[in-house]
């Protein structure tokens, strides 16, 4: 199962698990900061599912490449704490107070989340091996404008260049390695 398959599975996962938790607060079963709890805990918990993904990914990409084993680094996902998904939820559910769609707002935060978890960890993955000498932004099978700005043509960005994404971004990095930079230049 290829890595983004894999990022679109958590990321299906935990859309339903926080729309199940919707369902269980509109029957009464939950209260609302139970809710807001629940929805953020799932949400937290997918972030570190798609950083660890990332980060197993980034090892297998490494072997496949250089024939070599890379151990995961151990990214852990960063900027994702549970208060500042909390006070997401809470924004979406003052929303749906003003008439909002509360399902379709759940669902792209519960979604995209993961995916900025896995991409900044991936990045993070990338800075850090000795092995990686940049990568090439690889892009979602319906890149948007600006994914298309950010692709530059197939640029290699080095290594320290943090992959930008957007919301809903499901571009990933194809790295380039040490060895191949060099029988480029040759």
């Amino acid at each position: 199962m290829s890595y983004q398959t894999s990022l679109s599975k958590i990321r299906e996962s935990t859309n339903a698990q926080v729309l199940e938790a919707w369902r269980v607060y509109g029957l009464g079963r939950i209260t609302k900061a139970q809710f807001v709890q629940l929805a953020a805990a799932l949400i937290l918990q997918a972030n570190g599912k798609a950083a660890a993904l990332a980060d197993l990914s980034l090892s297998a990409e490494l072997y496949r490449l250089t024939g070599d084993t890379h151990a995961p680094l151990g990214v852990l996902p960063s900027g994702y704490d549970q208060p500042r998904l909390q006070r997401g939820v809470e924004t979406l559910l003052v929303d749906f107070e003003a008439g909002e769609d509360i399902d379709a707002r759940l669902t792209r935060f519960a979604t995209n989340a993961p995916l900025g978890a896995a991409t900044d960890a991936y990045s993070e993955g990338v800075k850090q091996s000795t092995a990686v000498e940049g990568y090439v932004r690889q892009m979602d099978s319906d890149p948007c404008q600006l994914c298309r700005y950010w692709w530059r043509e197939g640029r290699i960005w080095p290594k320290d260049h943090r992959m930008p994404h957007h919301k809903g971004c499901a571009c990933t990095h194809r790295v380039v390695t040490v060895d191949k930079i060099r029988s480029v230049s040759r």
